[in-house]
């Protein structure tokens, strides 16, 4: 059985989620580490999870809580427990603790990667959009990177695209739209 356990830099396993956010993620894809750190202590909107099977870490999911929808930001299972169910549940998980809909980021489904990852989040309820959608860059002087927006609950994205891009912008990215 698995868990999602909130945990700030100083709990003896947040070197595991620094490790595998680094690990799993492209340096464009992810903050510096120190400002990642200070995001995690101190803002309360930001949820910084462990994923756990028993009394071992596996997974990370980071996620933000706004008043009208969540955000995950970075989800990722350790690579030599993949394709076990892990994420799927840990997915769940997350479903029945936020009573809000769920928004994320995925990468154009130009290659298999891409594909199967939306593939993935479809599989968990999530749809698709079709909006056009710039990730900002976690650096100045980075690219915008063109992404798809996938959601999960009650969104109507024609009528709640600029709510939500803009809350992502100016509290995740720390851009003005």
């Amino acid at each position: 059985m698995i868990k999602l356990i909130e945990i700030k830099t100083h709990h003896k396993l947040y070197s595991f989620i620094e490790e595998l956010m680094n690990a799993a993620f492209p340096i464009q894809e992810r903050r510096d580490s120190d400002l990642q750190r200070n995001i995690t202590n101190l803002y309360a909107q930001f949820h910084n999870c462990i994923i756990m099977d028993k009394d071992t870490p596996i997974g990370l999911l980071t996620y933000w809580d706004f008043t009208s929808f969540c955000y995950i930001e970075h989800f990722a299972i350790a690579k030599e427990v993949q394709n076990k169910g892990y994420g799927q549940m840990a997915l769940s998980h997350l479903k029945k603790r936020i009573k809000v809909p769920i928004v994320l980021e995925v990468e154009e489904p130009i290659d298999e990667t891409s594909k199967k990852r939306i593939r993935f989040y479809k599989r968990q309820g999530f749809l698709l959009q079709e909006v056009p959608y710039l990730q900002p860059p976690y650096r100045k002087g980075e690219e915008w990177f063109p992404l798809k927006l996938m959601t999960y609950g009650a969104i109507d994205i024609n009528q709640d695209y600029s709510l939500i891009k803009n809350i992502i912008y100016q509290e995740v990215y720390q851009v003005t739209p």
